[in-house]
């Protein structure tokens, strides 16, 4: 997803995803009950009430479909960004090692209150 030039990756998202509100925003336009929507979309109604809830922060993609389906509408993944790699990739490496590191910083404070 770009916004203003840039790109953002999904992780980097804090709470709910965006594309949660624009399918609420049309479920609330059906005016039809949660209930009667799981059922359509073939889901459990648990699901559909944590989805517009915002206990579900991340859905899976078939989660999106089936709903953005049962409402009449397609939800696809698009092709139309072109990220710049040059700058992107250099980025997205330096994150994962960050990521990485802290990851391991973790695992060794774990292992030592273990070993404690």
């Amino acid at each position: 997803m770009a916004r203003n030039g840039k790109l953002l990756a999904s992780w980097n998202f804090k709470g709910r995803d965006p594309q949660a509100d624009v399918l609420q925003t049309v479920y609330q336009d059906h005016h039809i009950k949660e209930d009667h929507l799981a059922a359509m979309a073939r889901l459990a109604p648990s699901t559909v009430k944590n989805f517009f809830s915002g206990k579900t922060q991340r859905a899976q993609f078939w989660t999106y479909q089936k709903i953005a389906h049962a409402l009449g509408k397609h939800y696809t993944l698009s092709g139309d960004l072109v990220p710049n790699y040059n700058r992107e990739i250099p980025k997205a490496l330096a994150e994962r090692k960050q990521y990485r590191q802290r990851q391991k910083k973790k695992k060794e404070r774990a292992e030592r209150r273990a070993n404690s």
